[in-house]
């Protein structure tokens, strides 16, 4: 048998198959199949409907991020957007707020306002730690670890706790997990710092009392007040002298 006989003997017995599979199959459940195939259809477009859904929720929700950046009403928007988004937009929000916290915290200790620093550094570890839990990209683990361990820092200027151990721990996780990134050096220094004996003592007094600031014109010359205060800078700031050094520490209760 020549190959082109072969062919045509192939080709008829393929069409006996179909035919046979169309006649004992096919036919008797074609409105079965008809239902299935719409209903295939129907989950194709469902997904793809869903897949455009979500990808023009994920650029909305950007476009919002980067507004809120210049907003006079930045916390709330960006609080706003991590609550409303599980995506990695709302962690990138999350950690915005956290760090806006922070620097408001901050800024109200060195206010005087104890109260409602401690308030606002309470929300900025909150947010950290919530970041630490949702988020999976280094850079973030990195910024939330780094962050938290200044919120501790500066909660250990505005009360007297284990705040300062806290701090501790959470910048010797950065140092350790990133040793050769940028906040994994930067933590490693702000660890050796607030283990200095000088930084605890200062760190002890502040929570323990309230200070009374100086005359701000004596060192306004050195010191940009458009920047946010960092925790790690209070002994920069002038506020104690060396001579008071050996005077015990009292602690005055807060009204």
């Amino acid at each position: 048998m020549d190959s082109k006989a072969r062919q045509e003997l192939e080709k008829n017995e393929l069409a006996k198959y179909i035919n046979a599979a169309y006649h004992d199959w096919i036919k008797p459940n074609s409105s079965w199949l008809g239902y299935a195939v719409l209903g295939g259809l129907i989950v194709v477009a469902v997904l793809y409907g869903t897949i455009r859904v979500n990808t023009w929720n994920h650029q909305t929700a950007w476009k919002h991020y980067y507004s809120a950046l210049g907003s006079p009403t930045a916390m709330d928007e960006f609080e706003h957007l991590a609550n409303s988004t599980s995506s990695i937009v709302g962690v990138h929000a999350r950690l915005a707020l956290a760090q806006r916290q922070l620097d408001d915290g901050c800024t109200r200790l060195m206010a005087g306002d104890k109260t409602e620093a401690i308030t606002i550094l309470e929300r900025a570890v909150a947010s950290f730690q919530q970041v630490q839990a949702a988020a999976s990209e280094s850079s973030l683990l990195q910024h939330a670890g780094f962050g938290l361990g200044q919120a501790w820092e500066a909660l250990s200027a505005a009360r007297i706790g284990d705040d300062l151990a806290r701090a501790e721990t959470a910048y010797q996780q950065v140092a350790d997990r990133w040793a050769d990134s940028f906040l994994g050096r930067r933590s490693a220094s702000q660890l050796a710092l607030i283990r200095q004996p000088s930084t605890q003592m200062v760190l002890e007094r502040m929570a323990a009392r309230v200070v009374e600031l100086p005359d701000l014109d004596d060192f306004r010359d050195g010191f940009s007040f458009d920047e946010p205060f960092e925790p790690g800078g209070m002994i920069d700031f002038g506020l104690f002298d060396e001579d008071d050094e050996a005077e015990p520490v009292e602690p005055v209760e807060e009204e």
